[in-house]
């Protein structure tokens, strides 16, 4: 449930500010794990503070234009980090 809100307010912030068709900005697989386990060790005072810092890197990241720097990045290691996501998602 509270991933769900969470994942609402990345939307709805990320749609004020604008961005870009292929931008994934809601609780996607990663995001959705590393959620669960911080509300479940912290508290949910916590992910506040990490949805308005996710937020911020976004925005900083976006400004400096570093999405250009992904064209150095390999398939191979892209298709491991999805692969790795998968199997975090079915083990949790």
């Amino acid at each position: 449930m509270i991933g769900l809100y969470a994942s609402f307010c990345i939307a709805i912030i990320i749609s004020i500010f604008g961005g870009r068709p292929g931008m994934i900005s809601a609780a996607t697989g990663s995001m959705a794990v590393v959620m669960v386990t911080l509300v479940a060790d912290h508290g949910l005072q916590y992910l506040f503070a990490a949805t308005i810092l996710t937020g911020v890197i976004q925005f900083i990241l976006g400004v400096s234009k570093i999405a250009r720097l992904m064209k150095f990045i390999p398939r191979s290691v892209m298709i491991g980090f999805v692969n790795a996501l998968a199997i975090l998602i079915f083990s949790a």
